[in-house]
């Protein structure tokens, strides 16, 4: 198995070789790396230590393998790192003794053309569509299934997956979709007309910006899930579509996906 951890973190280091050490007693193999330096193995299943973001990048290295990811959370927030330090060697006693069960989710993927070349990448939460030119409005042409949609006027569009409607598009007044849907969300960030509200598509829908800003010299920016940042010329097109493959995640059994947000989202308090 393999261990990515977020070397930013207080104690995430300590706590990584820790387990490993465990992991070794038990007689597993195990590597260890931080979060900048971590490259795809096929292995059986990775602990992501930190935070979301630690998280993300372990599931955009790993997915393309199917091979599943178990966060544990040392950050802030943790709507994808579930499971807390204190819980870690219980969570792990149980995955050597029983197994683990497997939650899949749909990835995002998204191609666009960038310095000559052909990107194709994937997104676990979202890729945002927006503007370099000092915060001024851009104009996003959507086409969903090679047919005209409608045009936003906007700071921005963010096309997020379930698990990332808990992201970005939540503070952007998108909804929250349970993250197992197969569906994806299309969120305007502060759109000029009030009438342009999010709408959730079958995640099977292709869907085409052609994103363009007032300023005929201006620059656009896709951002995918907030780590991976590409600045593109006025008019590029960006396509997204279902990744072939899902995220596989390892389930926390003690705890439900209601419980989470209650937790996170401080909700009855």
């Amino acid at each position: 198995m393999g261990i990515i951890y977020n070397k930013s973190k207080a104690n995430a280091k300590k706590l990584a070789f820790d387990i490993a050490i465990w992991l070794k007693q038990n007689k597993c193999k195990v590597f260890v790396n931080d979060s900048l330096s971590v490259k795809s193995k096929k292995i059986d299943f990775v602990l992501s230590i930190g935070g979301d973001g630690t998280m993300l990048k372990a599931i955009r290295t790993f997915s393309p393998l199917s091979v599943p990811v178990k966060g544990i959370n040392l950050g802030s927030l943790g709507f994808l790192t579930d499971t807390d330090a204190h819980e870690v060697f219980v969570l792990l006693k149980n995955i050597l003794s029983s197994g683990f069960i497997i939650e899949k989710r749909i990835l995002l993927s998204a191609e666009f053309e960038y310095k000559g070349k052909k990107i194709k990448t994937i997104a676990a939460n979202d890729c945002v569509v927006r503007s370099l030119s000092g915060g001024k409005l851009i104009t996003v042409n959507v086409n969903i299934d090679k047919n005209f949609t409608t045009e936003y006027k906007c700071d921005g569009m963010i096309i997020a997956t379930p698990t990332g409607s808990t992201a970005y598009s939540l503070a952007a007044s998108g909804p929250i979709v349970y993250p197992n849907l197969p569906v994806f969300i299309l969120t305007p960030i502060s759109p000029h007309t009030l009438a342009q509200r999010p709408m959730i598509l079958p995640n099977k829908s292709s869907v085409l910006f052609i994103t363009k800003n007032k300023d005929s010299n201006g620059k656009i920016m896709i951002s995918i899930d907030g780590q991976e940042n590409y600045t593109l010329p006025n008019g590029t097109k960006v396509k997204f579509f279902l990744y072939k493959k899902p995220l596989k995640l390892i389930k926390n059994c003690s705890k439900s996906y209601f419980e989470t947000l209650k937790t996170k989202l401080h909700w009855g308090v």
